[in-house]
């Protein structure tokens, strides 16, 4: 990592492998409920975190008999991605976004019991360590009726998979547990999960070979794990 003082900025930060520098414009950005705030297994939110504004997203979404949330800042952003996406031929949906720690307490119980604890801890984030529960993290799946009418059989297409991996740094959106970095995330390969950082740290990310937990770290030594 290179550091240096910036006029506007607290610190100008290069990746490795990044021909992308990176302003770091206040600290702030990294505390819980910001966007380059990082909860992960190996870095819960504070137990009493609670996602600032919380709001009805009103991009199409699994369960639509009921509302899906997101935070207020990613709402645009969003609709701006979905927007690019259906001008190439890919109608997405959301199939999971906002989850309260409550939520996530239930989700994982019934992952345990249906497939064991081995697998919950491998593809379900313990209460308290999810990213859902910032508001900054959605899951996408392409466009059906049955993912419409339920969640659970939402699911998300090759051709849909790699636009997102292509062009979502371009809206503020990465992906967050990239294929063969599970030792670096703690969580299998999620190609559907993206979570929303801000246009310059996703394009800084995407240019590099780095994990949002990695970059993090470069960002703000000892901050991470």
């Amino acid at each position: 990592m290179q550091s240096q003082e910036s006029a506007g900025t607290v610190a100008t930060v290069s990746f490795p492998d990044s021909e992308t520098s990176l302003n770091v414009p206040d600290w702030s950005l990294l505390r819980p409920g910001n966007i380059w705030s990082l909860a992960s297994r190996y870095h819960p939110l504070p137990v009493d975190f609670k996602a600032p504004n919380i709001v009805d997203t009103q991009m199409a979404h699994g369960d639509s008999d009921r509302p899906m949330q997101v935070q207020k800042t990613i709402e645009s952003p969003l609709k701006q991605l979905f927007a690019a996406a259906e001008s190439d031929g890919i109608e997405l949906m959301l199939s999971s976004a906002y989850r309260s720690v409550s939520d996530q307490e239930e989700l994982y119980n019934s992952f345990v019991t249906k497939q064991g604890q081995a697998m919950a801890d491998l593809y379900v984030a313990k209460p308290g360590t999810s990213e859902h529960h910032t508001g900054l993290a959605v899951d996408f799946a392409i466009a059906s009726a049955a993912c419409e009418s339920d969640s659970d059989k939402c699911s998300l297409s090759v051709v849909a998979a790699d636009w997102l991996l292509e062009n979502a740094a371009t809206y503020g959106f990465i992906q967050r547990y990239p294929e063969g970095k599970q030792p670096l995330t703690g969580v299998a390969f999620e190609p559907w999960h993206y979570r929303y950082v801000g246009v310059p740290m996703a394009k800084a990310i995407s240019d590099s070979s780095l994990t949002y937990d990695e970059a993090v770290r470069q960002i703000a030594p000892g901050y991470a794990r």
